[in-house]
C-alpha cells in the first residue's frame, strides 16, 4: 500500500496563480516590446527604401563637376527676368548644356558634329540652383537647392506629429576651376 501524500507535499507540486500571472505579465511586457521595436524597423524600413528612389547627389555633383573641370568655359544663360535659365559648358568637341524644367536638371551634350543626344534627367526636386561664368583662368561657383527625403535614424518610437517634415531643404554647393583640356 502506498503512503498517502503529506499537505506540505501537495503544495509544494505545482504554481500558485500569483506565479502564473507574474509570468503572464512579464511574458505580455516582452511581447509588446517586441511589436513595438518591428513596428519601428518596419517605419525605418519603409523611410529608408524610399531614399533610394531619389537622386544620387553624390553622383550628379560629380558628373557636374567633372564636366565644369574639363571645360574652357562655363556660360551661364539668363532669362530676360535674370534667373539662370541654362548653363552651357564649353569643351574641345563637343558642348554639354545643363537645364533645370519644371523640379529636374537635365543634361544634354552637343557635338561639333550636331547629332545631340536625348536630354538626360540628371537630378530631381530641384528648386533652385546659381552659377557664375568661368574659364581657364576663374573659378566657377556652382550651388543647386533641392529637396531630399528625411528620415530620423532613431531607434525609439516616435509619434508621427513629432517626426517632421518628409521632406526638407538641401544645398550643394563648390567652387570648380576648368582646366581647358577636355578631360
Amino acid at each position: 500500500m502506498r503512503p498517502l501524500p503529506s499537505p506540505a507535499a501537495h503544495r509544494a507540486a505545482g504554481f500558485t496563480l500569483i506565479e502564473v500571472s507574474i509570468a503572464l505579465i512579464l511574458l505580455l511586457a516582452g511581447l509588446m516590446i517586441a511589436a513595438d521595436l518591428l513596428m519601428e524597423t518596419a517605419r525605418l524600413f519603409a523611410e529608408t527604401s524610399g531614399e533610394a528612389v531619389d537622386t544620387p547627389v553624390p553622383l550628379a555633383l560629380a558628373r557636374i563637376r567633372g564636366d565644369m573641370e574639363g571645360a574652357s568655359a562655363v556660360i551661364p544663360v539668363l532669362t530676360e527676368e535674370g534667373k539662370l535659365d541654362k548653363v552651357r559648358i564649353r569643351m574641345v568637341g563637343q558642348e554639354i548644356d545643363y537645364e533645370k524644367l519644371d523640379d529636374s536638371l537635365y543634361r544634354l551634350v552637343l557635338p561639333d558634329s550636331g547629332i545631340s543626344s536625348e536630354p538626360e534627367a540628371l537630378w530631381h526636386g530641384v528648386t533652385d540652383w546659381t552659377c557664375t561664368q568661368g574659364g581657364t583662368g576663374s573659378p566657377v561657383w556652382f550651388s543647386v537647392t533641392y529637396q531630399r527625403r528625411s528620415t530620423p535614424h532613431s531607434p525609439l518610437p516616435v509619434l508621427p506629429l513629432y517626426r517632421g517634415k518628409l521632406e526638407e531643404p538641401r544645398i550643394e554647393k563648390f567652387y570648380v576651376l576648368p582646366r581647358g583640356n577636355g578631360w
